[in-house]
């Protein structure tokens, strides 16, 4: 009995990581907006010419890629493309902030703004993601029904 508790382990951990990310693709094109993410891209320090690009990459790879995850369907796939944008967050934009999460005020050109400051959600987030990339997508995957019901 004990056997399927680690995949349901790793289920349990794909579908909310799926779910975290649709949120945050579905917030960064609605709400957040590609033009700012553009912005952001560059102001963490990445080329100007590649820009758009990224930010396309982000709202893509985090709305399917997470679509995908919640479902189970090309699992380890889906969760890699999610580290570049993981590891950016961590490394590039949050590193600076320290470690734990805080409210942090920073001027923008309509007024001040409260941002979420820290590294340890979007730490935790990527470890989590490379955690499923090595476990694989556990129960109740379409993974398992694609190969034929093999696991892995």
């Amino acid at each position: 009995m004990t056997a399927g508790l680690p995949s349901w382990g790793a289920a349990l951990l794909r579908v909310m990581l799926g779910v975290i990310y649709v949120a945050h693709g579905y917030f960064g094109y609605t709400v957040v907006t590609v033009p700012k993410l553009t912005e952001y891209v560059v102001r963490i320090g990445y080329p100007l010419l590649i820009s758009e690009l990224l930010a396309w990459y982000l709202v893509i790879a985090h709305l399917l890629g997470g679509g995908l995850l919640v479902v189970g369907l090309w699992t380890r796939a889906a969760a890699i493309a999610q580290i570049p944008i993981m590891a950016s967050a961590v490394f590039r934009l949050h590193w600076p902030q320290g470690f734990l999460m805080r409210g942090m005020t920073i001027d923008t050109p309509e007024g001040q703004r409260v941002i979420a400051a820290g590294y340890e959600f979007s730490l935790l987030v990527l470890v989590a993601t490379v955690a499923l990339v090595l476990l694989g997508p556990g129960a109740l995957a379409l993974d398992s029904v694609r190969r034929g019901g093999r696991r892995g």
